[in-house]
């Protein structure tokens, strides 16, 4: 995986750097030409992509990926509607498969797209690319920047309160194990978490105040109509309350009535996530039930405060 500095905006936009056999593979399944999607809509780092793209005017070829190793397969007789594959993809293959490893360059993660042959990674720093070669306005480029600044902590933040102990109960079935083993309740440590904490409520406070400057919650970030500003920032409302359990509502109450309205909207490419992400999140729930009744609730940090200035902030795997 190579990091190159596309833009003043995005200093962390990824490139994939492939094999000649990726190279050959993309050649080969006819993707090495126009824009090629790879990902679950369902999932909330693909769900950006998915309603981003056409807020973009870009029209992509969608690979559907799922959680599994499975080996490139059509989605015919597949249920879209029952999340088994993404909405338009006339193909799928699992993230654990040596296809995907092979294109990914051992990436291994979603989304991911080939825009002629070039594979990138990370999906707030292709929105942010993509939207600044459009000409977008420099308050969507920064709204999305600072979706990219956030992600990292953002994601640390939703697997150590969530996704890794829904993962542990399914012997990380799903995942690789590599990415989640060292969070979770069986690794916390309230300093590394209260100094997650506190940057999560930089970012959500932020957007808050953003949308306190707006005459009227209408589902948009900027203006009247959807931005990729909103779509980098689609996620973050669901994510944060389905799946570590936060309080989105009462702490940030302008965030979430703005989420209620775009919902609403029903964008093109947001009805997996919207519709479907929330199952995931009742397993979410069903596995960390014991755990956040004993103690182990984010919850706590907006309750107590997280005004530890000396905290240090861990540096965990940001590999979604």
């Amino acid at each position: 995986l190579t990091y190159k500095h596309k833009h003043k905006y995005c200093e962390t936009m990824t490139t994939i750097t492939l094999t000649d056999e990726g190279k050959k593979v993309l050649a080969d399944n006819g993707w090495e030409q126009g824009i090629v999607a790879f990902g679950l809509a369902a999932s909330e780092a693909t769900c950006k992509l998915a309603i981003g793209l056409p807020v973009l005017g870009k029209d992509a070829k969608w690979v559907s990926v799922s959680f599994d190793g499975s080996d490139l397969r059509s989605t015919e007789g597949m249920d879209a509607e029952k999340g088994e594959f993404t909405p338009g993809a006339a193909q799928s293959l699992g993230v654990k498969s040596e296809l995907y490893k092979t294109i990914t360059n051992g990436y291994c993660s979603m989304p991911v797209l080939a825009i002629d042959g070039q594979m990138y990674s990370e999906a707030d720093q292709i929105i942010l690319m993509l939207a600044k070669e459009a000409g977008a306005a420099k308050e969507v480029l920064d709204l999305i920047q600072l979706s990219v600044d956030a992600n990292a902590v953002a994601l640390d933040a939703l697997r150590h309160w969530g996704w890794c102990g829904l993962h542990a109960s399914n012997d990380y079935a799903m995942v690789n194990k590599e990415h989640y083993a060292h969070l979770g309740k069986d690794n916390s440590d309230p300093k590394w978490e209260k100094a997650k904490c506190k940057e999560i409520k930089t970012f959500l406070g932020k957007l808050e105040s953003e949308l306190s400057k707006k005459d009227k919650i209408n589902g948009y970030f900027v203006g009247d109509s959807i931005t990729p500003a909103d779509a980098a920032l689609f996620n973050w409302v669901q994510s944060f309350e389905g799946v570590t359990g936060l309080d989105v509502k009462k702490h940030y109450p302008k965030l979430y009535e703005n989420w209620e309205a775009i919902k609403s909207t029903n964008p093109d490419g947001s009805g997996m996530f919207v519709y479907g992400f929330p199952v995931f999140c009742g397993y979410v729930a069903a596995a960390n039930k014991e755990a956040r009744e004993g103690g182990f609730d984010i919850n706590k940090y907006w309750e107590e405060g997280a005004t530890d200035d000396d905290a240090a902030v861990g540096g965990c795997c940001t590999i979604f």
